[in-house]
């Protein structure tokens, strides 16, 4: 594999056996790819604290480039704020906690966010909203055309279902994004079709139900998808 590539890596949610199935036996990742990570790398899967150290390992060999989600969000916010901690824990944060140390119980408490070490929060408080390049933008969510500007509209970038994109930020190239689970047959259609300028590459790895339970990664210049069905 001498020529380097590019990859881009929809929600991962903790599903951590699942991510390194994908990114060491079937993209077989080396020095000198790039993967473009969507965000959503904690919350409801088991391995939440082991995702994010593997990220981080990933980091150490080749270029990762992971932008924030709507999870770390809700993860920094309860830090700052407790009354916050109901949203993070109505979306599925015990995982995480128990995965930092947290008994069932402990997790259950807003308390239970400061036993995340400082270098774990410093590394969500450095994902940036989004990442582009010449021909693609990564996103969590989206972006909203209505925004006098897009790129600081932080709610739309993390959290809307929309996928109405400003055609003065896209230009030519196509928002690669995630957050919104949809069916694997779904996202192949819109890989598959030239005129596609949005690709969700959210296959719910997380779940188990409705088409849904795969990490999926695309190769940005190939335009192939390679889906993995959850191995937790």
């Amino acid at each position: 594999m001498s020529e380097n590539r590019r990859f881009a890596i929809g929600d991962i949610h903790g599903c951590i056996h699942t991510f390194r199935y994908l990114v060491e036996e079937v993209l077989q990742i080396n020095a000198g790819d790039t993967l473009f990570l969507l965000g959503d790398y904690i919350d409801r899967g088991p391995g939440s604290k082991e995702t994010i150290q593997y990220i981080r390992h990933l980091s150490s060999f080749t270029s990762v480039k992971p932008v924030m989600g709507n999870h770390e969000f809700m993860l920094l916010k309860s830090l700052e704020n407790e009354a916050f901690f109901e949203l993070w824990f109505m979306n599925g944060c015990e995982a995480t906690l128990m995965s930092f140390g947290a008994g069932p119980t402990l997790a259950m408490e807003p308390a239970s966010v400061h036993l995340i070490p400082d270098e774990f929060v410093e590394f969500f408080k450095a994902l940036p909203l989004y990442e582009q390049t010449d021909d693609f933008f990564f996103v969590h969510a989206g972006l909203n055309p209505k925004s006098d500007d897009p790129l600081s509209d932080e709610e739309t970038l993390l959290w809307t279902r929309s996928e109405d994109v400003p055609e003065e930020i896209l230009g030519k190239r196509k928002l690669i994004h995630g957050h919104t689970p949809v069916e694997l047959t779904l996202i192949q259609q819109r890989v598959e079709d030239p005129r596609s300028t949005v690709i969700n590459l959210d296959g719910g790895c997380v779940y188990r139900y409705r088409g849904l339970g795969y990490l999926v990664a695309l190769d940005l210049d190939q335009m192939k998808l390679f889906p993995v069905k959850n191995r937790e």
